[in-house]
């Protein structure tokens, strides 16, 4: 689907594994995806010491005319961590969120369920491709879009806490701290950091969080519930996602004591 976002798993550390990794499948590779949007949960497996850089050259068809001798460069920046600590900092993400979005229901079953997703992708590495929401961005404002999503990410922390020291990106490093007891947030730079996630999220602010089993409760939903669930959390592209109905793992055995 044109102007998507594609969260992928892969067994090696790079940008891009669709067109990168050798071997990658993205029937098993692409967990979710959304489109012309990058859905929140998916940021909040990442901080901005989680972005990578990399200069990707393709070569040109032949057949494209006067160009065609002359390759085609481009510069990709996006987050890839690895899947322990993306999922660590999902985890540590989440008072982060209660503290941007005080009014909505806590995201801790919808990070539940993208866990589920993620575990049980192949590959040791997060990434998420990011080349067509770039290019919507970048069409309406050249070099918007990394400081767009630098701010996306570096909203955690401002609601969060200190993300801990930058890492390798082969390494783990420890989950983002929470506020010390007695420390405020600036409610200045929440909302900051909220207008930096509603900007990449497209989340529609002034209806409430739907709950993360809205489509497998009500299958009917549409609107602008089925709206902000696909920007919590995205949807199927290749293997069927645990809030759609993929896999679920039984509320009961959730609850069981």
């Amino acid at each position: 689907m044109p102007n998507s976002s594609y969260l992928c798993s892969c067994d090696q550390p790079v940008l891009y594994p669709s067109s990168q990794a050798g071997g990658f499948d993205p029937r098993t590779g692409v967990i979710a995806t959304d489109a012309q949007a990058v859905p929140l949960l998916w940021l909040a497996m990442f901080r901005p010491d989680d972005l990578v850089t990399e200069v990707f050259t393709f070569e040109e068809d032949a057949d494209d005319g006067d160009d065609a001798d002359e390759d085609d460069v481009i510069e990709a920046t996006a987050p890839l961590a690895p899947k322990s600590r993306a999922l660590a900092r999902l985890d540590a993400a989440l008072p982060a969120l209660a503290r941007l979005f005080p009014a909505e229901i806590p995201l801790d079953a919808h990070a539940a369920l993208l866990r589920e997703a993620v575990e049980r992708a192949p590959g040791a590495y997060v990434t998420i491709e990011l080349d067509e929401i770039a290019g919507l961005w970048e069409g309406e404002e050249e070099g918007s879009f990394v400081p767009a999503l630098t701010g996306a990410l570096a909203a955690f922390e401002t609601a969060g806490g200190a993300a801990g020291a930058a890492v390798p990106v082969g390494g783990d490093a420890p989950a983002a701290a929470g506020f010390a007891a007695g420390d405020e947030a600036d409610p200045a730079a929440l909302d900051a950091a909220r207008a930096h996630l509603l900007a990449l999220t497209r989340l529609r602010p002034a209806h409430p969080f739907p709950p993360a089993r809205l489509l497998l409760d009500t299958p009917e939903a549409t609107g602008d519930d089925h709206w902000n669930l696909v920007r919590l959390l995205g949807s199927t592209f290749g293997r069927e996602v645990p809030w759609e109905g993929g896999d679920v793992t039984p509320v009961a055995a959730e609850s069981a004591p």
